[in-house]
């Protein structure tokens, strides 16, 4: 009987933390830590964002894909909530990351080399799990090519 409950604890725990069907998110990993990530792919969903969210679960975020690498540059406009970026380069390893508060986009915060993908994440994330410039971006599938439609529609 306690082993039932035990698998049905975890049954559940997994169920609370997946995404739910609809929420477009896929599981990346970064340094061998995942999170479950929106991804941006076109220019609108990337100029987008993460704007007027209220809050990200633990864990999840959005992935923003530029067509090639080239300097990146993202604001705070309209989003309510800290954040951490992570910028990497075309290989996928971790250029810099920084925290961003809400300043309705006066401040531009940078990639400090071209970046591929910028990773947008609770601010603290990247500390909390111990990410440094090196870690490495592993993702599930090519998604340069991929339909936008993994954006969560909000």
């Amino acid at each position: 009987m306690q082993r039932i409950r035990s698998v049905t604890f975890i049954l559940v725990c997994m169920l609370m933390t997946a995404p739910h069907a609809g929420e477009d998110r896929i599981a990346i990993r970064v340094g061998g830590v995942t999170a479950w990530v929106e991804v941006a792919v076109s220019d609108h969903a990337r100029r987008q964002g993460l704007m007027y969210r209220q809050a990200l679960a633990k864990d999840q975020g959005m992935l923003l894909v530029f067509p090639r690498e080239q300097p990146v540059q993202i604001w705070m406009l309209n989003v309510p909530i800290p954040l951490d970026v992570g910028f990497f380069d075309d290989q996928g390893i971790l250029l810099n990351w920084l925290t961003m508060q809400p300043d309705g986009g006066r401040e531009i915060h940078r990639s400090s080399a071209p970046a591929r993908y910028a990773l947008e994440m609770n601010a603290g994330w990247f500390r909390r799990n111990g990410l440094v410039s090196g870690a490495r971006l592993e993702l599930p599938m090519s998604i340069e090519a991929a339909p936008d439609d993994y954006k969560q529609k909000r």
